[in-house]
């Protein structure tokens, strides 16, 4: 008697199964999908191609550099830091001597192994530096501002 009410009760609480047909809806608007869905999948792609966009050659090149610079210890970010610092005070002194209150016509300042060489002609000024280090050599001509 207990197992008839037993199985009575299971069987009755079931309930008559219903299906439907599955239907796939493609996320990737080349087939077919959605096309606002095109920049975000497009910012995944990038996000995990990272590691393949550079080539073997340039990872060489930059862990090399990174050696070079001295890596990514404390002491050395110091060092890198002091030196920028102190180059950009540098530079805001020439710039000043090129363009300030007090501007020169011409000029050469030495800084380490390079060499900036500056003549203001009528309304340019030609800058010249110079590494004597790699022998590299760069000109830079701009109009002279009217303030």
């Amino acid at each position: 008697m207990v197992t008839t009410l037993a199985l009575g009760t299971v069987l009755g609480g079931v309930a008559p199964a219903t299906a439907r047909d599955l239907v796939y809806q493609p996320v990737n608007p080349s087939f077919g999908g959605n096309p606002l869905n095109g920049s975000y999948l497009l910012g995944l792609a990038g996000a995990n191609n990272f590691r393949y966009s550079e080539s073997p050659e340039a990872k060489k090149q930059r862990r090399e550099q990174t050696a070079l610079n001295g890596g990514t210890d404390p002491a050395s970010q110091f060092e890198r830091q002091i030196t920028s610092s102190l180059l950009s005070q540098v530079a805001a002194t020439v710039g000043q001597q090129i363009l300030g209150e007090n501007a020169r016509d011409s000029g050469t300042f030495n800084v380490g192994g390079t060499r900036v060489d500056f003549r203001r002609t009528g309304g340019q000024i030609t800058i010249d530096i110079t590494e004597a280090a790699t022998g590299g050599r760069t000109n830079i001509q701009i109009p002279v501002p009217s303030f």
